[in-house]
């Protein structure tokens, strides 16, 4: 008899709590100065030791250029920035080989303050691919070369793409922008072709089996991490992002599934943090639209094996604007820095610069009946491919604002958990509704990586509300403490006893995954994105210190304590009899079924 780990499947009946950081932001005292796999391992200590049932992160694709976590330059392969760099963990990598790349001192800059993109991936990279040489010098053994191999013909499917558009980036000196390549090399048929008549091929199937090399490293470390997980019995939810880069492989490999005319985003929303570009017409981001019926016709292959891929390291999957599936909302014009143009101009302005089209929504718009039936249709298709090849990976889906009812029977039709923000889920006259009628299959959350942390949001209702004692914000004030049971006058900034009232009330929610941001964790305003924003500057902020420092820290181990104790009273902690029955359920269930 097969005998599973206790805790590999996560159970929607019951209630835990979760602690949301993105990998980047992490620390560990020999990083790169960006967070890694072994940080990841230490991230899931913390949350086991103080009662974490789920540590949630965000997508961990491989980037170039814009390192946007959401425009990856590949469905499926894995970010070298997030592979840690120990002998241990990488075949061929010797202390000696890091000495010579990386010398300390230069470590120790890296390490200062936020990520370095532009130091730090070609860093990575250079090192992994002078591994990947000794490796295959002779260095490896025949278990690993065999392992390799095996992930090799695994990954069939996309990796010989993948290692091909690696290596021709590296050609254009790190422009992932096919579309200015010379045109042999703007399809993967002309790229193959390219290559078969190419003097130096020996070359170039080296370096392409050198990033092959770098996806079974990062792979084996992310399996790796699962596994340890496991084994502290704390779930990992990652993300799958709605779309992928303009210039990423599976645009480049596979056209036919994009429709490159139009750029996804979303349409304006009044509760919406986004940078002033965001305001005239919503958030562009760049992203291609789907062909769904090219999908649909090769029975959604492509999103079948994405999702299978996502599978492989991850308990839970936070699907990334569920809305886009049913409908995208498009626009006829690039995102970044010509959206902030585009933001300036008028209807009429726009049309002249456009041919006559504006941001639309496809099928159609949830106003119009003949429009929102078929958005329902689309959306349950293609939400119950995801959802089918998932399994056993438990999903939760996105929606910003107040969704259409169509996408609420869908919810319910499906048992798809969503996530919940309680204070911006307001009614008509700006009140709140109490936490007890929260639907109990949603993740419910205070904050994400794409809005303010909670010290930021207080300060500024608070700053607003002294400025206009009769507007919106002294209502939204005043209906958050309520919600939070507060009774004293409200404090200038979010002090630690407000803090602690605020995750009281987010762990009392009867919503199965109560979820806090590091910063949130912290009582701190750090913040990792704000939607609409874009440049070298994005995506980088870390952690001061490693997490497991903040139990001792001065001024936060209170505020890690004070949360580790409400998980427990409120009944979310690993170790509540509660919760050991339904570990023990989920056991006799898992060994029924091997029997």
């Amino acid at each position: 008899m097969r005998r599973r780990s206790l805790m590999t499947r996560l159970n929607p009946h019951k209630r835990i709590a979760g602690l949301l950081v993105p990998v980047f932001a992490l620390r560990h005292a020999k990083d790169f100065g960006v967070g890694d796999t072994l940080a990841m391992k230490e991230a899931i200590q913390f949350c086991a030791q103080q009662g974490f049932a789920l540590l949630q992160f965000l997508p961990i694709h491989e980037t170039v250029g814009d390192h946007s976590p959401y425009n990856a330059i590949s469905s499926r392969a894995l970010s070298p920035a997030f592979v840690a760099l120990t002998e241990q963990d990488v075949p061929g990598l010797s202390a000696e080989m890091i000495r010579t790349a990386a010398p300390e001192s230069w470590l120790e800059k890296l390490r200062e303050s936020t990520v370095r993109h532009n130091s730090v991936f070609p860093l990575k990279i250079h090192i992994l691919l002078a591994a990947h040489h000794v490796f295959r010098a002779g260095e490896a053994s025949d278990e690993e070369l065999a392992e390799y191999s095996q992930f090799q013909r695994d990954n069939a499917s996309w990796l010989p793409a993948y290692s091909l558009f690696r290596v021709l980036i590296r050609e254009y000196e790190g422009n992932p922008n096919w579309t200015e390549w010379r045109p042999e090399h703007q399809s993967l048929s002309g790229a193959n072709a390219w290559l078969a008549r190419h003097p130096d091929r020996a070359r170039i199937d080296h370096a392409r089996e050198g990033f092959e090399f770098i996806q079974w490293v990062a792979w084996r470390q992310w399996r790796a991490v699962k596994a340890y997980a496991e084994e502290n019995g704390v779930f990992l939810m990652g993300e799958m992002s709605f779309g992928v880069g303009r210039c990423s492989v599976d645009v480049w490999a596979q056209p036919e599934l994009f429709d490159l005319e139009w750029n996804v985003g979303s349409a304006p929303i009044g509760t919406q943090d986004a940078n002033k570009d965001s305001e005239r017409w919503g958030q562009n981001w760049g992203l291609p639209a789907y062909r769904w019926e090219n999908h649909r016709s090769s029975n959604f292959e492509w999103l079948r094996g994405r999702i299978a891929s996502e599978k492989q390291f991850f308990h839970a999957c936070r699907v990334d604007h569920l809305r886009g599936y049913f409908r995208a909302y498009m626009f006829p014009w690039p995102g970044g820095a010509k959206h902030a143009e585009f933001a300036k101009y008028t209807e009429e302005e726009v049309k002249q610069r456009t041919g006559g089209r504006v941001p639309r929504y496809v099928p159609g718009p949830d106003g119009d009946a003949a429009g929102a039936k078929m958005n329902e249709l689309q959306g349950r298709e293609i939400i119950s491919v995801i959802q089918r090849e998932a399994g056993d990976m438990h999903l939760v889906a996105e929606i910003l604002g107040e969704p259409a009812d169509y996408m609420k029977r869908t919810l319910e039709a499906l048992s798809l958990a969503n996530l919940t923000f309680p204070h911006f889920d307001r009614r008509a006259d700006r009140s709140l509704p109490p936490i007890e009628s929260l639907r109990k299959l949603s993740l419910v959350a205070f904050a994400n990586h794409d809005q303010a942390p909670l010290a930021a949001q207080y300060l500024g209702m608070i700053t607003r509300a002294k400025k206009d004692p009769e507007g919106n914000a002294a209502v939204d004030l005043k209906n958050l403490l309520e919600l939070v049971g507060w009774t004293e006058a409200a404090p200038d900034t979010l002090n630690e006893a407000l803090l602690e009232a605020l995750m009281r009330t987010l762990f009392r929610t009867p919503c199965h995954l109560a979820v806090v941001m590091s910063s949130d964790l912290l009582g701190i305003a750090q913040r990792f994105n704000l939607p609409g924003s874009y440049g070298a500057d994005t995506w980088c902020e870390r952690l001061e210190l490693p997490l497991s420092e903040y139990v001792r820290h001065p001024v936060y181990a209170k505020r890690v304590h004070a949360v580790a104790r409400l998980i427990a009273e409120c009944g979310r902690a690993t170790n509540s009899p509660e919760t050991k029955r339904d570990v023990i359920l989920l056991t006799e269930t898992a060994l029924a079924g091997d029997r």
